[in-house]
This record gives C-alpha cells, sequence and structure tokens, in this order.
C-alpha cells in the first residue's frame, strides 16, 4: 500500500509541474513571434488573388529566361571568335615553323658543303639553339666533323642538348 502512496503522489506532483509550465509557455499558436519563410506563406485564399500571383511568378520567370538566352548567344558569341583566334594563330605557328624549317634546311645546306674547320669557325658564333638545330638536320658524320673543329666548351653544349632532344623525342614516342 506505501508504493501505491508513493506513486499517487509522485503523479499529483508530476501533474502540479505540468501545470505550472503550460501557464507560463502557453500552446497556442497565437503566442507564436517566429516570422515565417516567404517560400513557406501561404497561398492566398482568393482565387483571383491566386491566379495574379500565378502570373506574376510567370512573368518573373519569362524575363529571367530571356535573360538566360540572351547570356547563352554572348557566351556562344565569344566562344565562336575565340576559337577563330585559335584557328588564326594555329595557322600562323605553323606558318613561322614551315619558314623556320625552311631556314634551317638552308643552313643545313650551307654548312655541310663547307669544309668543316671553315664551318666550325662559324658555328661557334651561332647561337647555341640555332646549332641545335642545324645539327639535328644534318647527317651525322658532317656534324660530327664539325663538332670536332669547335670550341670544346660549346660543343659539348650542343652535345647535351642534342641528346637531351634525343631522349625526350624518344620519350615522348613511347608515349
Amino acid at each position: 500500500m506505501n508504493r501505491k502512496k508513493i506513486l499517487l503522489v509522485a503523479l499529483v506532483i508530476n501533474l502540479l509541474f505540468l501545470g505550472v509550465y503550460l501557464s507560463i509557455y502557453p500552446l497556442s499558436a497565437a503566442e507564436d513571434t517566429q516570422p515565417q519563410p516567404a517560400a513557406v506563406q501561404e497561398a492566398p485564399k482568393d482565387p483571383g488573388a491566386q491566379w495574379e500571383a500565378l502570373r506574376q511568378r510567370e512573368e518573373a520567370l519569362s524575363i529571367r529566361q530571356q535573360e538566360l538566352e540572351k547570356l547563352e548567344k554572348q557566351i556562344d558569341e565569344k566562344i565562336r571568335k575565340l576559337r577563330e583566334l585559335d584557328a588564326g594563330i594555329k595557322a600562323e605557328v605553323a606558318a613561322y615553323r614551315q619558314i623556320s624549317d625552311e631556314r634551317i634546311k638552308h643552313l643545313v645546306k650551307i654548312y655541310s658543303s663547307m669544309k668543316p674547320k671553315a664551318a666550325a669557325s662559324l658555328m661557334d658564333s651561332l647561337d647555341t639553339d640555332v646549332a641545335v638545330e642545324v645539327f639535328l638536320n644534318m647527317k651525322g658524320e658532317i656534324a660530327g666533323g664539325i663538332l670536332s673543329y669547335m670550341d670544346t666548351a660549346k660543343a659539348a653544349t650542343i652535345t647535351q642538348r642534342l641528346m637531351s632532344y634525343r631522349n625526350t623525342r624518344q620519350a615522348a614516342s613511347a608515349h
């Protein structure tokens, strides 16, 4: 019997606390002070107002779609211009390479027809990059004859560049 009395007293105390809590913090929706976000607000009850709201929203979406289409056209035009520019640059680079290759071939003919000692003295004064290009296009025995008469430091530099060029070509062809 004591247990029943203790449980009954605990129940009454809990109900008392619940009553006090509810009197301090009512569950009424009228006292809810948090504003609702715009997206969650209820639609107007009036069908005419609903139609007007839908019409305004459709008009805003139509304007936005027109703006997006205009931007898309601008982007497409810029892409077209960039492609034309890219094609023009590639054509100019190809023309430059062709002219450069022709000049190198011409130099190869000139230096190949010279005596190795005379060619070596001229090659010593050439830019190293140009000399490497010339030697790349020469036959091995002619290039070797010219290199043997060149300044040893410059000949060593050219030889190293020729080897690194050969290694990069082999690595590129392996991929």
